[in-house]
């Protein structure tokens, strides 16, 4: 009985330190993983610092870039400027991609890379280039006196009929009109309706308010004119016009309960507009729809499908990658303009039947300016972990200052 109770002891004393040794084993499994996430996370941090101090250099250096010249040692310039050409390509209002730059590069016996780390940037102008948004706080009659004429080519050019009217509670107007007299009631800094053809059309903070009493819409949920710059272009979707006929800024049906033969297809402008930087154009790099806003490229008298204007627009963007008759960097796809006559010239080069007008010129820049916003893109790797950081900012006094930084 006693050698029994030994031995189912020493079982228990067995089991007992079998589990102590493999919970040891265990803690420290997990710590050897808990300290290489945390080596690992401390190192794709380091490579977003990095690459937010690389962006800074390109971003800060590019307006002094030196020019293309005929003849030029590239290899040679690059050896005193290792970022020449992306700072060239934002100079251009195009994006620059830098990496991905390899930071680790050590190596085993058999010559693969023990742990490769590497950090990518991408710098994109705002005002010019993917998804060129035009600054919409600057269309109005406090920012720019041709606003209502951009307004009614942006939305002639993504499919509302000039002609195009709804009912309302103050009448029957043009659909153009509402919009854009609402929009400026919400953005203006006085509390008079607008007035459009002599007709009021807009809606001040007293509209919201009954339409929110009798829709019976929860405090938290109501929303006033800004009267003054709006920091979200959702906010477009509670102004009233926007907020009736959704499809302005979607896209889709404007009257769904129309017959079918009567309702009217629109696109979307949303993916048009911003809130920062300029609401001028690009032209280096932007696109038909862009073009389409300015007044000098459109034509108030041009048909409902604004083909003169189209043709002008894409003959603005096809002479870019046109060659000129002067000295250019061969190796390139396309050559961007350097000024407003050298636009001219090439325009008339490509397409001698297109005229633009001269107060394109006012609407039209050759490269990031002044009130460019830049989005950066950082992105740090290792060892299959990734962070990525996306940014906007501006630059002043040769100084980037950040508006935006979200990190994933």
């Amino acid at each position: 009985m006693r050698r029994a109770s030994a031995l189912i002891v020493a079982i228990w004393v067995i089991a007992v330190l079998s589990i102590m040794v493999l919970s040891f084993a265990t803690e420290a499994h997990l710590q050897t993983g808990i300290n290489v996430y945390v080596r690992e996370r401390n190192r794709v941090n380091h490579l977003i610092d990095a690459g937010q101090t690389l962006a800074e250099v390109v971003m800060s250096g590019y307006s002094d870039v030196q020019e293309w010249t005929e003849g030029e040692d590239l290899a040679e310039l690059l050896e005193d400027d290792r970022w020449l050409v992306e700072k060239r390509d934002l100079k251009a209002g195009r994006a620059c991609v830098i990496g991905p730059i390899l930071v680790d590069d050590r190596r085993d016996k058999d010559g693969d890379l023990l742990n490769p780390s590497t950090v990518t940037i991408r710098i994109q102008p705002v005002n010019g280039g993917e998804n060129n948004a035009i600054n919409i706080n600057e269309l109005y009659d406090g920012g720019d006196q041709n606003y209502r004429i951009r307004w009614e080519m942006m939305l002639t050019s993504h499919g509302i009929p000039d002609d195009f009217e709804v009912d309302t509670d103050d009448g029957r107007f043009k659909l153009i009109d509402h919009l854009i007299a609402c929009w400026t009631d919400w953005r203006d800094d006085g509390d008079v309706t607008a007035v459009i053809d002599g007709v009021e059309c807009g809606a001040e903070s007293a509209w919201y308010e009954d339409r929110y009493e009798k829709d019976k819409v929860d405090e938290e949920d109501r929303r006033y004119p800004r009267n003054g710059s709006i920091p979200d272009i959702q906010e477009l979707s509670y102004v009233r016009g926007f907020r009736d006929y959704p499809a302005v800024l979607t896209g889709g049906v404007l009257n769904p309960d129309a017959n079918k033969d009567e309702q009217v297809k629109v696109r979307g402008i949303v993916g048009l507009l911003g809130t920062s930087g300029s609401s001028k154009v690009n032209v280096n790099s932007c696109t038909v729809e862009q073009l389409l806003t300015i007044p000098g490229i459109f034509s108030e008298d041009d048909e409902e499908d604004m083909s003169e204007g189209r043709a002008t627009a894409e003959a603005i963007i096809g002479a870019l990658r046109e060659k000129p008759d002067y000295d250019v960097d061969e190796t390139r796809s396309w050559w961007p303009y350097k000024d407003w006559n050298d636009l001219l010239q090439r325009v008339s080069d490509f397409a001698a039947d297109v005229q633009i007008g001269n107060e394109a010129s006012e609407y039209l820049m050759f490269g990031p300016d002044k009130d460019s916003i830049f989005k950066v893109k950082i992105t740090g790797e290792s060892l299959g972990m990734r962070r990525e950081v996306n940014a906007e900012c501006y630059l002043k006094d040769k100084k980037i200052r950040y508006i935006k930084w979200r990190e994933d």
